[in-house]
């Protein structure tokens, strides 16, 4: 893709995120705002005020969730399918493969040693690993 192509689409790109998300995280913030304004004010109200809340927003919700249609709530839940039995895990065979326990693992001193021409050069200068007199 050309650059000019890839500048202009990077542009619109960028445009459109300004444009679209700036409204939308102005709109969120003020949802923000507005729960914790209510939740200052349903704090500072008598206990039996907020039972009174409680049991309103309990029975909106109960009505969304039977979907707002009339006698929603009537009607039997229908019965859940038994679910199917599960499959029998196949016997374990018994090979020359199974894997014996693994080692534990020898740590390592982390001594300097000499390096044989290689990696660094082969040298004796500092960082080489090799002795100086």
């Amino acid at each position: 893709m050309p650059a000019r192509t890839r500048i202009i689409l990077l542009s619109v790109i960028a445009l459109a995120t300004i444009v679209f998300l700036q409204p939308f995280l102005t709109f969120i913030g003020g949802l923000v705002v507005l729960a914790v304004a209510g939740t200052f004010i349903y704090r500072d109200l008598p206990q039996d005020t907020q039972d009174m809340i409680e049991d309103y927003l309990g029975n909106w919700l109960q009505k969304a969730r039977d979907g707002f249609w009339p006698g929603g709530g009537d009607r039997d839940p229908e019965p859940e399918p038994e679910p199917a039995p599960a499959p029998k895990a196949a016997a374990p065979r018994e090979t020359s493969q199974e894997k014996a326990p693994a080692k534990p693992r020898t740590r390592r001193s982390r001594s300097p040693r000499s390096r044989t021409n290689g990696g660094n050069g082969g040298g004796t200068g500092k960082g080489s690993g090799a002795k100086e007199d």
